[in-house]
C-alpha cells in the first residue's frame, strides 16, 4: 500500500487511512474520497476538525505550493463526500451478496461498525470491495464527531 504524508501533521501512513482532496482546474479544494480525480492529491489524517485546522492554518495551499480556494463549508462537503462515498460502498456490497444477514463472523467474513451509517455492525464476506468498504467505514468514524 502506498505511503501517504499527512498536511497537517506530516506524518506518514497508508493512502487508504487518510482523507484525499484534489484541485479542480479553477484552483478549487474538493474532497476526494473515491482517490480518483486528477493530480497529486492534498493527504489529511481523520479527526474531527482537521478539516477545517488544515483550511485556517493554510495547509491546503501550503502543500499544493499555489493560491488555493479553500470553501468555508469545507469540513461539512467532506463529511458528506465520505459518508455518500461510504453508503455507496455498502450498497454494492448488498448488490453483490456481500452483506450477510446475520453478524456471524468466520473465517471468510469480516466485521465493520457502520454505526456513523445508522447501520450498527455489518458482517460481511471477504473481497477487495468489502476491503475498502471496511477500510473506508473506518476512516468515517474517526472523521465524523461522536454524537
Amino acid at each position: 500500500m502506498p505511503q501517504r504524508r499527512c498536511l497537517l501533521t506530516g506524518q506518514r501512513a497508508d493512502a487508504e487511512t487518510l482523507l484525499r482532496f484534489a484541485v479542480t482546474g479553477d484552483s478549487v479544494v474538493v474532497p476526494d474520497p473515491a482517490h480518483r480525480l486528477p493530480g497529486r492529491g492534498l493527504w489529511l489524517a481523520p479527526a474531527p476538525d482537521a478539516v477545517g485546522l488544515a483550511a485556517a492554518k493554510g495547509m491546503f495551499a501550503r502543500a499544493a505550493k499555489r493560491k488555493l480556494q479553500v470553501p468555508a463549508d469545507l469540513p461539512a462537503r467532506s463529511q458528506d463526500a465520505w459518508t455518500a462515498h461510504v453508503a455507496g460502498q455498502v450498497k454494492k456490497a448488498r448488490q453483490a451478496g456481500l452483506v450477510l444477514a446475520d453478524a456471524a463472523a468466520d473465517a471468510d467474513t469480516v466485521s465493520a461498525d457502520a454505526n456513523v451509517l445508522g447501520l450498527g455492525r455489518l458482517a460481511l464476506k471477504r473481497s477487495p470491495l468489502t476491503r475498502r468498504a471496511v477500510a473506508d467505514l473506518a476512516l468515517l468514524a474517526r472523521l465524523v464527531p461522536p454524537a
